[in-house]
């Protein structure tokens, strides 16, 4: 074959067989096809877009590129969930215990933040001794014993998609739906669960901003999942502004966990339980230890309720080395102090807001990337307390900004204000679950 040859092929909008796509993916993971030839086949599928028999190719490309893990022996229905990424989206940290109470095993590979979206993996870092990498044997281990187990992807699990993904963010391919799909679904196929369920994010601080960008790709995810025997479920949520009221790596972990402790349902912010909850119905919904989502919402609740998800929840952090204080507040866990509170400048509600911006906030305290490799500052973050919607009187308090260094919460500050809008009307509450798609 001779990429060429398809770089051409693709660019006049012609249809590639399998056999073109995986000669480009192995050739470019073993270096024989140059990067600048890959760059331009990722121009041309920009512009051209891929079939879905096309994308199916890709995604099994760029699995067969590495490591398949096998779940079969873990002892239960294996599921996995993947949210497209927002702000304040801790819902894995709830999830996975949550999922595992309920009877399902969740081996979780998660990723790490980006610019105005946070990782799960960058959460976790902030909890002391916590190990995001080791073997797949321990990792399986650890799942079958724990009912789940998060680690970050590793070099041995579908390298092709580190190496392209790269290439596609410095070459503004990154928002193309085949490229999108092939990149996600590639990993979550080698981690091997056999249920995987889409927390698909919609609005201004999401990837996709509009419903109908967000079915689009949907409808790739869905069918590639069942081209290689997945069951797959979508559930389209709202992302116009922050989930749950923390905003920060170890202010997302304690608002998370400590929201399974016995009596944690009930304080922790609606809009987290209720997402969490729908999200873990519809992976025992699907998995088949459920008949339908009333049953599998009783399941999710009765395990969340009863004190399992907790116990399942500190077994798998012990088991990956993490250090909690269990017994405090705030688990131990090391948050910069108060730095300031920004106030509601007048009486009436909030309107709105880009919640891209709220997330980019927390890189002006150096809690979120710009670039790749840019430290993280896991102790700061923000409590984002007014909903769209929300009746407002001046002064009441909008948001608190932790940070050791004052200037910084402050800029995070003003980037925040210049972002909200508020009405002298009343406003209503959004929606958080927008559609389904099955």
């Amino acid at each position: 074959m001779n990429i060429l040859e398809i770089i051409e092929a693709k660019k006049q909008g012609r249809e590639l067989d399998a056999g073109e796509i995986e000669f480009l993916v192995t050739g470019f993971t073993d270096e024989s096809i140059p990067a600048y030839q890959v760059a331009a086949f990722l121009m041309a599928v920009w512009f051209r877009g891929m079939t879905p028999q096309e994308t199916a190719a890709l995604t099994g490309a760029m699995l067969h590129s590495g490591e398949e893990l096998d779940t079969s022996g873990l002892g239960g229905p294996s599921a996995d969930k993947h949210s497209t990424g927002g702000v304040g989206d801790k819902v894995s940290l709830l999830l996975a215990p949550l999922a595992a109470a309920c009877g399902l095993k969740v081996p979780m590979l998660s990723g790490r933040g980006l610019g105005h979206t946070g990782g799960t993996l960058d959460k976790l870092e902030a909890v002391p001794g916590y190990r995001i990498h080791m073997d797949n044997d321990e990792f399986l281990r650890i799942t079958a014993e724990q009912g789940c187990a998060i680690i970050g992807q590793s070099g041995s699990i579908a390298p092709a998609d580190g190496k392209i993904y790269a290439l596609r963010d410095v070459t503004a391919t990154v928002d193309c739906v085949p490229l999108i799909t092939a990149s996600i679904m590639s990993k979550k196929l080698a981690a091997g669960p056999r249920t995987i369920v889409i927390d698909l994010k919609t609005g201004s601080g999401a990837f996709m901003r509009t419903l109908d960008q967000a079915r689009e790709l949907a409808v790739a995810l869905v069918t590639v999942g069942r081209a290689y025997g997945r069951n797959m479920s979508v559930i389209f949520s709202d992302m116009d502004q922050p989930l749950g009221v923390a905003i920060g790596h170890a202010n997302e972990t304690r608002e998370a966990l400590a929201a399974l402790r016995p009596g944690g349902r009930e304080a922790a912010p609606a809009d987290l339980v209720a997402l969490t909850e729908e999200l873990t119905a519809d992976m025992v919904q699907v998995s088949g230890l459920a008949p339908d989502r009333e049953k599998a919402l009783a399941v999710v609740r009765e395990a969340w309720l009863s004190g399992s998800a907790w116990d399942h929840a500190v077994g798998w952090v012990e088991a990956q080395g993490g250090r909690l204080e269990w017994g405090r507040d705030d688990l131990g866990l090391d948050i910069a102090p108060v730095a300031l509170e920004l106030t509601a400048p007048q009486d009436g509600w909030l309107a709105g807001m880009d919640c891209r911006q709220v997330g980019l906030a927390l890189a002006d305290m150096h809690a979120a990337r710009r670039k790749v490799d840019d430290p993280l500052d896991l102790t700061s973050g923000m409590d984002f307390l007014a909903k769209v919607g929300g009746r407002l009187s001046k002064g009441d308090v909008l948001a608190r900004f932790y940070c050791p260094r004052r200037d910084e919460a402050e800029e995070a500050a003003k980037r925040v204000m210049s972002a909200l809008n508020f009405s002298d009307e009343p406003v209503s509450t959004p929606k958080l679950i927008l559609d389904r798609y099955s």
